[in-house]
């Protein structure tokens, strides 16, 4: 999943080899909408991918390097025995992987919209992405 996230990201963030310059008659109207729908979907895509990994948390599996059956145990051993009955078993619940991956994706889809819509552009080489914005006087 990664992987497919991070060649999406290139994908639409490198500029193409064969693009043409963009003629005058474009209006800028329609590149500012989608630098606004581009940081409306990147707030959406890290806002879904932060209640994936706090809020919406899952129970059927465990947080870390616990064990997968961690949070099972932790709420099994609270309800048959006293002494345990004080224990906080929330925090081993694992993170909600789709809703952290679908974000990252969004959030990605985002970002290459606000970059598009700008005088920006991303150059891709070995080891570093570089994003250069051209300002005209």
């Amino acid at each position: 999943m990664r992987v497919a996230c991070a060649f999406l990201i290139l994908t639409l963030t490198a500029a193409p080899a064969a693009a043409q310059e963009q003629t005058a008659s474009t209006s800028e109207s329609g590149r500012g909408a989608l630098f606004w729908s581009g940081l409306a979907l990147g707030v959406a895509g890290v806002t879904t991918s932060v209640i994936g990994v706090t809020a919406a948390r899952i129970e059927t599996t465990s947080s870390g390097n616990a064990p997968s059956n961690t949070y099972q145990m932790c709420v099994a051993q609270k309800a048959a025995d006293p002494i345990y009955a004080t224990n906080q078993c929330d925090a081993l619940k694992g993170k909600n992987n789709a809703l952290l991956w679908s974000g990252v994706a969004i959030g990605a889809l985002g970002g290459a919209l606000m970059i598009g819509s700008t005088r920006t552009h991303a150059e891709i080489a070995p080891g570093f992405v570089r994003l250069l914005h051209t300002i005209r006087f």
